[in-house]
């Protein structure tokens, strides 16, 4: 690349890219030429054109003959493209895009804003670049048909603009397959006419997980049919999501008849699995469903319908007549079967209107209807199974493709558990190495799931999806062999400012270093590094968050004593990443320190560690997962001593962890966060005498995220970690 040439810096990667020398400048004289006989096109032209004129200033108009200084979109006849492959040619005095549809016309203009500068992305005239493209060939298409983005709108309703900004952020990194999660427990969010209490009653709730503070929405048919529109557009296929027969409360509250006790329900308030779900004996339940899927057809004209078909207890069932009566007479089994014929008779209803079925990888139990696309979640192996009997798959499991799991620290921001950086999220595989070829082919792509139990709002939605998304669009677009993630980290860097342009929240990668709390014995030194380089690093050691006016890091920094160090970091045109904050605690071998004991089993709850042996065991200065060397999953740990309180008078304790745990004072227990969850707190207070008093904390991990902290609230001080230095070996 030659001096002041602009980088190139295009996701998801192309199969094929050839740098040229020179650049092409948009201008005042600038067209986009295209062929009048194609509607769409004309479409598509139009768009450029606004795009290009809002930044710029320039009129681009839209012409019907190519000249010079032209950006031309052309459709050819190319087998080798496929539905959605585009050629796109940059030279020193024009542009091409060529593809045999539409989708990838549409797709190559996608490549070339992302080889215009940033500012291309800015919604008023930007005076300062030079609209610069890069020479260069390229020759693109995907790997697979379905590259999926979920958005779950049950648990937490997002309006109609929020969604189709959803839309917008899919379309530009090649996402074609918007799938909506309309119906919930906690919701039911669209508007079926035949069925008016189900947006009267079953579209809101009084509360959600206990905070007081009613919630609800729904989508009229208008608005869905201007979303599928929007997304249409953009070559996006959204699959409705109508789940049944279990997550279907807020169904049922609109419409008790339909479960098998009667009810009365009210709409879901708390997250989880509810055993109250449509009753499978009961033949209105059914012509209800009917009704359903007539009207949501009828909006989505796309091939899928997506029933959800997961968590479905059967315990309702398992006592219902009418549910074992149907057992009895259609000669089943048990209730899987029974779930088994619910699905396969809902698949003839959506088949007798042209639709597919689709649904989670619970769908296989008892027997997977005929012509059924499974969507494997719960690992691969669902996957694996759908795809060796005939069944197409779409992948999206949990391990790299759930968008609400942790991608950083714990609360950063307040997330359901688990951990999924983004860098495991690049590294998915979707076709499972013991598929056969043949077999393969039933993989249609994967999708990454944005549940919202723990998002309230949509800001805090796009946080969680944006560059995950962006990952999982190269995982699903590019070339197996295209694929690498410290290219896609140093590619990523310039969309930072694209983003923040269009004014999409996304996470900024963190400082490397440090984290956590940190017990230190005498004074030391603290490192901090960039994951990426070509970040500048601003720190705090007063406690207060970094800002660009802070201390930029430049060398190691001395820490004296007791010390609260905060790092971000930002990139050139990014916002500031989340704060990483380092405790820095000193503490006295000869008077402070806890016993440690470390087991390795796999547990649901706290067995009694006392009669089991230990592993391993010694001695640490602090209650946490930092201190003690551990094989990562399936393990417990057992932390005594002593804890001196500073005072008379009633204190508060915190505990948290991911999974199970227990607090024990004075050998009585105090806090009991016992079982298998996500990072979850639990409080106690009481009234303690000054002096030292004992203190014991069990814990066990399962799989999955991991979290252990004790906090600590009392007299004259406001909620901390509990200090080290109040713990000891006495």
């Amino acid at each position: 690349m030659q001096k002041n040439e602009p980088a190139i810096a295009v996701i998801p990667k192309p199969l094929s890219m050839k740098k040229e020398s020179g650049t092409f400048n948009v201008s005042r004289t600038t067209v986009v030429a295209v062929d009048e006989g194609v509607p769409e096109l004309r479409r598509l032209a139009d768009d450029l054109s606004l795009r290009l004129r809002t930044a710029t200033g320039f009129p681009v108009p839209v012409v019907s003959k190519s000249g010079s200084n032209a950006i031309r979109l052309a459709i050819v006849s190319d087998s080798e493209l496929g539905d959605e492959g585009y050629r796109l040619s940059v030279s020193k005095k024009a542009v091409v895009i060529e593809a045999g549809k539409p989708a990838g016309v549409f797709y190559g203009v996608q490549t070339l804003l992302q080889l215009l500068p940033p500012d291309v992305e800015k919604s008023a005239v930007t005076a300062g670049p030079t609209w610069s493209i890069p020479c260069v060939r390229i020759e693109d298409k995907p790997r697979f048909p379905w590259r999926g983005m979920h958005l779950d709108v049950g648990r937490h309703f997002f309006s109609k603009d929020s969604v189709k900004r959803y839309i917008d952020m899919m379309a530009s990194y090649k996402m074609n397959t918007f799938h909506w999660h309309l119906t919930e427990d906690q919701g039911w969010r669209i508007e079926i006419k035949k069925y008016p209490r189900l947006t009267s009653v079953s579209a809101w709730r009084r509360e959600s997980n206990g905070d007081g503070i009613p919630h609800g929405g729904f989508y009229s048919q208008d608005e869905v049919r201007e979303v599928v529109q929007y997304a249409k557009d953009r070559f996006i296929t959204v699959v409705p999501e109508i789940e049944m027969p279990g997550h279907s409360q807020a169904a049922l509250a609109g419409y008790p008849e339909l479960s098998c006790s009667g009810g009365p329900f009210k709409v879901g308030t708390d997250w989880g699995v509810i055993n109250d779900v449509f009753c499978a004996g009961n033949e209105k339940t059914f012509k209800f469903l009917e009704d359903v899927i007539d009207e949501v057809t009828g909006l989505f004209p796309g091939a899928f319908l997506h029933i959800g078909g997961d968590e479905c207890p059967k315990l309702r069932w398992s006592n219902c007549k009418r549910c074992q009566d149907r057992i009895a007479g259609l000669g089943l089994k048990n209730e899987d079967e029974l779930q088994s014929y619910f699905i396969k008779r809902i698949e003839g209803m959506l088949n007798a209107r042209g639709k597919r079925l689709v649904g989670w990888d619970e769908i296989l139990e008892g027997g997977l209807a005929p012509n059924a696309t499974v969507m494997s979640w719960r690992g691969i192996k669902g996957g694996i199974e759908a795809a060796k009997s005939g069944h197409d798959v779409v992948m999206t499991p949990t391990s790299y493709c759930y968008f609400d799991y942790y991608q950083g620290a714990v609360g950063e921001p307040a997330a359901i558990g688990g951990f999924l950086p983004i860098d495991s999220v690049y590294a998915y595989e979707p076709v499972p190495d013991v598929l056969t070829a043949e077999e393969a082919h039933h993989i249609l792509g994967a999708q990454g799931n944005v549940w919202t139990e723990w998002i309230p709002d949509y800001r805090h939605a796009e946080y969680m999806a944006t560059t995950r998304m962006m990952a999982l669009s190269e995982v699903v677009w590019s070339a197996k062999s295209r694929r690498n993630f410290e290219d896609f980290l140093r590619r990523i860097i310039p969309h930072y400012q694209r983003l923040s342009n269009r004014d999409i929240n996304y996470r900024v990668p963190t400082p490397l270093g440090v984290g956590g709390r940190k017990i230190i014995l005498r004074d030391t030194v603290a490192a901090i590094t960039s994951p990426v380089p070509g970040a500048t690093i601003y720190y705090t050691l007063d406690g207060s968050d970094p800002t660009p006016g802070s201390a930029i890091y430049s060398s190691p920094i001395a820490i004296n004593g007791d010390r609260v160090l905060k790092a971000s970091l930002q990139f050139p045109g990014s916002r500031m990443s989340n704060p990483i904050t380092t405790a820095f605690l000193t503490v006295d071998p000869a008077l402070n320190g806890l016993r440690f004991e470390y087991f390795e089993g796999g547990w649901d709850f706290l067995p009694d560690l006392r009669i089991i042996t230990p592993v391993k065991t010694g001695v640490t200065y602090d209650i946490g997962l930092g201190g003690v060397p551990t094989r990562g999953r399936n393990y417990g740990l057992v932390f005594k001593g002593t804890m001196t309180l500073p005072a008379d008078g009633e204190y508060t304790f915190f505990l948290l962890s991911d999974d199970g745990s227990k607090l024990f004072i004075d050998g009585k227990e105090f806090i009991n966060n016992d079982g298998l969850h996500g990072s979850v707190e639990v409080s106690s207070k009481a009234s303690f005498a000054r002096g030292m008093h004992s203190i014991e904390v069990r814990y066990f991990q399962r799989g999955g995220g991991q979290d252990l902290g004790i906090s600590i609230e009392g007299p004259g001080f406001a909620k901390q970690l509990l200090p080290p230095r109040l713990l000891s070996l006495q």
